[in-house]
């Protein structure tokens, strides 16, 4: 049997070893992003709470700050028994993401609106139950931290830079190679 030239030997390492990484970083994210399974609920076991409002009074909007207080784990999906509607005013549709996975406990700021005319009440109408926020709410002191903005494709978003690395890494090697 002849020999296996080094360059051929090291160009399977690579692969083995760059598919071995995108495996893990796979398997990873599929873990990261998996929540606790729990019950669908039409009913929320707690209350929802408009905890404050951060106001910009240059040009009249707020941001309605929501939270909660459960009893038990619960999942609600977004749509018809939970959701946001908007009342009067000028703002006519927000893109907020209401909170579907509830945890047992007190939970303060768990999602916030966009920026909202002044004019217009947000309802958060949730499990049977409505938490409602207008321009008058208190405002948000220093103990309310907002929620963290994102769409939770961050793990996704790191597979796939993981992926052009890896793809830029064994072309550049191939191109070493010849």
């Amino acid at each position: 049997m002849p020999p296996v030239p080094r360059f051929r030997r090291r160009r399977v390492s690579l692969i083995a070893a760059a598919t071995a990484a995108l495996v893990m970083a796979i398997a990873a994210a599929v873990t990261l992003t998996a929540s606790p399974a729990a019950a669908a609920w039409q009913t929320l076991p707690g209350t929802p709470t408009a905890n404050c409002v951060l106001k910009n009074s240059k040009n009249n909007t707020y941001r309605a700050v929501y939270g909660y207080t459960a009893t038990k784990a619960a999942t609600i999906p977004a749509g018809d028994n939970n959701r946001l509607y908007l009342l009067g005013g000028r703002t006519q549709n927000t893109t907020a993401t209401v909170t579907t996975d509830f945890e047992p406990g007190i939970h303060p700021a768990t999602f916030a609106t966009d920026w909202i005319t002044s004019d217009t009440t947000v309802l958060w109408w949730v499990g049977g139950q409505v938490a409602t926020a207008t321009w008058n709410t208190s405002s948000c002191g220093n103990n309310i931290t907002l929620p963290a903005a994102g769409n939770g494709a961050g793990p996704l978003v790191a597979l796939l830079v993981a992926g052009v690395v890896a793809m830029f890494v064994l072309w550049r090697n191939r191109r070493k190679a010849a």
